[in-house]
């Protein structure tokens, strides 16, 4: 795309062009510019067909282990499925197995759904006429031979690959084979057979896994002797070309400011630098830093930076650079400061690149009107704020694009082409953070025009070859970083298992992304809508006026029409890209403060001619406005703990700030409607702010004139000055009301966790974030309270005067009301354009049916209470009278630190006040508190209303605080009354708990590998993140999860099974225990879950596996890994 261009652009200085000092120095860099341009070039573009090291895997079954219970091993594949799978089991294994029936081997533990709907399966039927030897894989029949069959039989193949999946009884005419999607999910291997057998097997009974490690690659030899010699290649040919600048006199045509001069401190870059340094301290990060934190933990074991949450393990090459620095940057320390310092140190660099060299390079209006800086800082950081701060590429992003156009401009500026050669790298570095860093190759592209005609000027120096050479290969550098440990194939694969997965959208749905940006979630808050909203006014507003105008006054149309070409190619580039995030519209923060510095200039220009301009300018900013705020405040898990607003719309005394918005707007629209008609009435000038030419006099020339004449022209300044305002007063304001509201989280909420705390105890020495204040209350049936009574625990619950509370009076599934996140969220994974709803509950919350307790009930029991020592009971289906429960009294224990609360679990529809003062209807339960004298009477008594952390009908754990009940009371009961009848309306608790308290700090501990989900990474810096270790996973013994809404709506669809992600794990290995959590001085605050898992199969250590290298091809391709799409495959 070509944009006008300055007369400066356009053409060469006057002046002769220089002589070249010293023709053989010159010719020597000519000639270097040309050789190593094209060889590093050539190198360069080369290194994704060179030859790789693979680290190579494989797993051999039975392995021996003495004394072992169980022939089973575990390996759970990142892949799911085995690059290739044989096996071979004699058939008088089968036989000798028929006496019972049961599996001889299986890819995952026996006995589960999973096995048979995921795994590859070897089992004999049971005994009778009909009993047969089954191979199946994924539910699909593979081959079956009764076993009257099996007489003839030496023994059974079985063999997945990625052509097909097949059995074949050898000895018989019985086989068969079914289609590739039909490979199993691999866990390991399983078997019925006692270690024993296994032994007797002999050789003949054997089993072989090729696990998927493509993508642990590391570079041959010759592929890292073509990077190094490729890079300095280029580094060589960039020294000749800045040789040839300076031989032609190219480095003494700009005169530069002194260093002094340039790092000298001003007011407005205390103010943006010092709200950067605050906002790292105080305010919110993205989604996806734990998730950036987690696959940087992970990296070094696996042997490369994997996707980890998703996608089958697949690299983040070719966008991975950064991330693989943040992996490298986060081994020294992984709390949420230190992590956050680069996005700081980009923020830093940015604002300088623009103050000291961008903005005054768009003309002398932004010297001129001081306030134009100060507007282009507040834009900067009210994108910064909420899009740039996390760990994402987004800061980087902009960096690289202000470093692309600051080389740019000098490369104009100058005709020197150095410059364009750093601008190039810059760009292609910039690409290499993530796809939307396409940004910075369309300044590129708008800056073509003005660049090739410096190239053009210059041609009879050393020829266009030498020219274009060196800038070529400084853009092609990104390659050989790119994929310096992996090869075109394997990153084809990488983004074909994307592709397929998902979720993607397609270029003519761009607009969803713009859509997104309307829904009240996350990524349509009202922090990026503000931002966003006023740069695209800002963007139409410089467009509108140079069109019309051809110029802005004391503004150079040449950096501003690439600035604005850059915009519109960036948005047509980004729509190229497959996801539609808002988020994205972070990478814009640089180009949008340069663009509200001219706006600024551009209104007040405006405005000195024509109030009317201006008003319609104040009208379009405040419907802006006005659609802004009507989104709530918003801010990613867990930012928003102590933040107003962020359940409805920002309001004051009921009035809505969007109401008051929209009805300035609707009156500065009449207003400018009426100076437009009354100008045209009158027939006359539309008169501005500043009539007359002295506004325009610099001081020296204003004090030749007569003191009425210089008020005049004082008072018309004060008015352009105020004309100036309305921009930077709004971001301004934007600005300091988000960090204030952050401060304010903090202060008002001392005795808890808010993400500001965390960040100052790390300052003290307390580095574990959000670990140090979640309470876990291990082993829950050992703090049952005892009754006062001394009656049994399945008497004492429902005590002597209860009715319709029953051991089995619970429903068998407890199905929470849906929740819904709207569309347009990032990481949801159900498809973009549709809300995500789930009914689901928690683990084991949901109901059930499971072991007998001590009274009898056969519901199933949460948070791993002992049915041996914990009764329930319930009102369900006692709808033909009122239902009352009144325990026995329980004793309370002395008061301790680690006791602060007590607590009972309890389901079903229960009345409560949520923590924002929405009422849940239900029936009523409380917990009676007394004063039990040795005598067996009661003194004062009371009643205390439980915290009920919702949701209603699955089962949760009501509490109440230690310090609620009296120092004097020392028995408590729960109180239940359900007389609704209605079938929905029932109540079901266990007896009262006095918990143990620990820290999950102290119960989870640094070593454990932990199942961190996608958003709770960076708040739990001190966890150990699950490894993948030879292309398999190692096996969590915890999960943490944030609250039920986050956790449903994003991590756990994002990690789902079905995309590759990491619930594979315990979907098919593990079983799950909710225990119970509380939050440090805010029990009613529902901060997520920490899950406890034990395996399926109990003795089924991790496999031995056998490692090697294997040499391969750029082009080599080992057949697709399966990754099918719920849309593609049920399962």
């Amino acid at each position: 795309m070509s944009v006008p261009t300055s007369r400066s652009d356009r053409e060469p200085d006057p002046q002769p062009t220089p002589q070249p000092d010293g023709q053989s120095r010159v010719r020597l860099a000519r000639l270097v510019a040309l050789a190593a341009g094209v060889v590093g070039l050539l190198l360069c573009l080369l290194t994704p067909l060179l030859p790789v090291k693979q680290a190579t895997a494989g797993l051999d079954w039975p392995q021996a282990r003495p004394g072992a219970t169980s022939a089973d091993v575990t390996a759970s594949l990142v892949t799911q499925s085995p690059a290739n799978f044989t096996a071979t089991v004699p058939c008088s294994v089968l036989t000798e197995l028929a006496a019972k029936g049961g599996v001889a081997l299986s890819t995952l533990p026996i006995g589960t759904s999973q096995a048979r709907e995921l795994g590859l399966s070897v089992s004999v039927g049971a005994p009778g006429p009909a009993q047969s030897v089954t191979v199946a894989s994924r539910n699909a029949v593979i081959a079956a031979a009764p076993m009257d069959r099996l007489r003839g039989c030496a023994q059974l193949q079985v063999w997945s690959n990625p052509a097909e999946v097949g059995a074949r009884f050898e000895g018989t005419d019985v086989s068969g084979t079914t289609a590739t999607e039909n490979r199993p999910v691999m866990g390991g291997v399983f078997t019925d057979l006692t270690p024993a057998q296994v032994a007797a097997a002999g050789p003949g009974l054997r089993a072989h896994a090729e696990i998927d490690t493509r993508f642990e690659l590391a570079p041959s030899p010759v592929k890292a002797l073509a990077i190094a010699l490729g890079l300095l290649c280029v580094l060589a040919s960039l020294i000749a070309l800045w040789l040839l600048d300076r031989g032609y006199g190219y480095h003494r045509r700009a005169p530069s400011r002194g260093w002094k001069q340039i790092l000298r401190p001003r007011p407005v870059d205390v103010a943006v630098v010092g709200g950067l340094v605050l906002w790292t301290f105080l305010g919110g990060g993205g989604s996806d830093d734990g998730y950036i934190l987690s696959m940087g933990k992970v990296a070094s074991e696996a042997g490369y930076t994997p996707n980890y949450y998703r996608f089958f393990g697949a690299p983040e090459a070719p966008f991975d650079w950064y991330y693989s620095f943040l992996a490298q940057w986060g081994s020294i320390s992984a709390n949420a400061l230190w992590m956050r310092i680069p996005a700081l140190l980009a923020g830093i660099a940015v604002w300088f690149l623009l103050s000291r060299v961008l903005l005054p390079r768009l003309g002398p209006g932004i010297r001129r009107y001081p306030v134009a800086t100060w507007t282009a800082g507040a834009m900067l950081l009210a994108f910064w704020f909420p899009m740039n701060s996390g760990l994402r590429s987004e800061p980087i992003i902009v960096l690289g694009t202000i470093v692309t156009w600051a080389a740019v401009e000098r490369a104009v500026a100058t005709r020197r082409l150095l410059p364009a050669a750093i601008a190039a790298l810059a760009a292609g570095m910039t690409l290499g953070l993530a796809p939307q860093g396409v940004v910075a190759v369309a300044l590129l592209l708008a800056s073509s025009a003005a660049v090739l005609r410096v190239i053009v000027a210059r041609r009879n120096e050393a020829g266009i070859a030498a020219l274009v050479l060196p800038i070529l290969a400084a853009g092609a550098v990104i390659v050989p970083i790119a994929f310096r440990d992996q090869s075109l194939a394997s990153v084809a694969e990488a983004i074909r298992i994307r592709l397929e997965v998902g979720p993607v959208a397609p270029w003519t749905q761009e607009y969803l992304r713009y859509f997104f940006l309307t829904v009240e979630t996350t990524d349509g808050s009202l922090v990026r809508r503000v931002p966003v909203y006023l740069f695209i006014m800002c963007l139409f507003v410089a467009l509108f006026v140079m069109l019309r105008s051809k110029r802005i006054p004391r503004i150079d149309p040449g950096p501003v029409w690439r600035l604005v070409g850059a915009v519109f190619i960036g948005a047509a580039l980004l729509s190229l890209t497959p996801t539609k995030w808002t988020i994205h519209f972070g990478v814009y923060a640089g180009l949008a403060a340069a663009l509200a510095a001219v706006t600024t200039v551009a209104v007040v220009e405006a405005a000195r001619t024509s109030v009317r301009n201006f008003t319609f300018f104040l009208c379009g900013m405040l419907f802006a406005l006005a659609a802004a705020f009507a989104g709530f405040n918003l801010w990613p898990w867990p930012y928003p703990w102590g933040v107003p607003w962020f359940d409805r719309q920002p309001e004051v005394a009921g009035l809505t700030f969007s109401t008051v918005f929209r009805d300035l707007a609707f009156v500065a629209g009449a207003l400018a409607a009426w100076q437009h008609f009354r100008m045209d009435f009158r027939r006359r000038g539309e008169g501005g702010l500043a009539d007359g030419d002295l506004v325009n006099a610099d001081d020296a020339e204003l004090a030749t004139h007569t003191q009425a004449e210089q008020d005049g022209a004082r008072r018309a300044r004060r008015r352009l000055q105020l004309a100036s305002l309305p921009l930077v007063v709004v971001l301004g304001l934007l600005v300091l009301g988000e960090g204030a509201i952050f401060a304010k989280a903090m202060v008002s909420n001392p005795s808890t966790y808010t993400v500001a705390k965390g960040n100052l105890d790390t300052l003290r020495g307390d580095s574990c974030g959000m670990a140090e204040k979640v309470l876990v209350e291990t082993d829950p049936s050992s703090d049952l309270l005892p009754s006062a009574e001394g009656r049994p625990a399945a008497q004492a619950l429902t005590g002597s005067a209860s009715h319709g509370f029953l051991p089995d009076g619970l429903p068998d599934e407890l199905k929470p009301l849906a929740i819904s996140s709207a569309p347009g969220q990032i990481n949801m994974a159900s498809p973009i354009t549709q809300p995500f709803t789930s009914t689901a509950a928690t683990a084991g919350t949901g109901g059930g049916r499971g072991p007998r307790t001590i009274n009898g009930s056969t519901a199933a029991l949460p948070f791993g209470l002992d049915p041996a020592r914990t009764p329930v009971v319930g009102s369900y289906g006692q709808n033909t009278v009122p239902a009352e429960l009144f325990s026995d009294w329980y004793t309370l224990p002395a008061r301790s630190a680690d006791r602060p609360l007590v607590a009972f679990a309890a389901s079903g529809a229960i009345s409560s006040v949520g923590p924002t003062g929405k009422k849940e209807y239900g029936q009523p339960v409380t917990l009676e508190w007394a004063e039990r004298r040795p005598d067996g009477s009661l003194g004062a008594q009371g009643v205390l209303d439980p915290i009920d952390p919702g949701p209603n009908k699955p089962w949760r754990n009501l509490r109440v605080p230690m310090d609620a009940i009296p120092p004097t009371a020392n028995v408590v009961r729960i109180h239940v009354r359900d007389p609704n009848l209605g079938e929905q309306q029932w109540v079901a608790v266990t007896p009262p708990r006095a918990p143990r308290l620990r820290t999950l700090q102290d119960v989870v501990g640094k070593q454990d590998p932990v199942l961190l989900d996608l958003l709770v990474g960076q708040q739990f810096p001190c966890q150990r993140p699950m490894a993948i270790r030879n292309g398999t996973y190692e096996v969590p013994k915890w999960r943490i999860l944030p609250t039920r809404k986050d956790a449903l709506s994003t991590s756990s669809a994002w990690q789902a099974r079905e995309a590759g992600g990491l619930l594979t794990v315990p979907d098919t290995l593990l079983r799950t225990t909710t225990l119970p959590t509380f939050m440090t001085g805010d029990l009613t605050r529902d901060w997520g879950e920490l899950q406890q898992y034990t395996p399926i199969a109990a003795d089924a250590p991790a496999a031995d596996l056998t490692v090697g290298t294997q040499t391969r091809s750029g082009l080599w391709r080992e057949g697709p890994i399966r990754a099918l799409t719920n849309q593609t495959v049920r399962n």
